[in-house]
């Protein structure tokens, strides 16, 4: 299973978390505003040895239908509501904290994109 590291806030970069997949390469998933606000929400692979990044991954605008829409699909009912893993880097780092690789983020951001709205046909 990947290694996920601590949830950080600075308050120039927002909120993010590092994760090592076990593939060794590793990958930042950072929300922007951080907490409960809303705001740019991406996943962003790291080269380098975390001295740049790569390929955006997964970006999402918490303030738009989509992300208000993925954020309420997604949002846990068995966490407590002042948990770090409420919030919205949470509940996306929660979501690919099992993958391997990059390959399989990949997949399983576009199935974030993919996957219907409750109440939509």
């Amino acid at each position: 299973m990947a290694k996920v590291g601590r949830f950080e806030s600075d308050p120039r970069a927002g909120t993010y978390c590092q994760i090592k997949l076990d593939s060794g390469e590793k990958i930042v998933v950072n929300h922007a505003k951080g907490g409960f606000k809303g705001g740019p929400l991406t996943i962003t692979e790291v080269k380098w040895m975390g001295l740049a990044s790569g390929e955006t991954l997964f970006e999402c605008d918490l303030d738009g239908l989509e992300g208000k829409a993925l954020m309420t699909r997604l949002r846990p009912t068995s966490v407590a509501p002042d948990s770090a893993w409420a919030t919205p880097l949470g509940i996306l780092v929660a979501q690919i904290q099992d993958c391997h690789s990059l390959a399989e983020v990949r997949a399983r951001c576009a199935a974030l994109r993919t996957a219907p709205t409750p109440g939509t046909p």
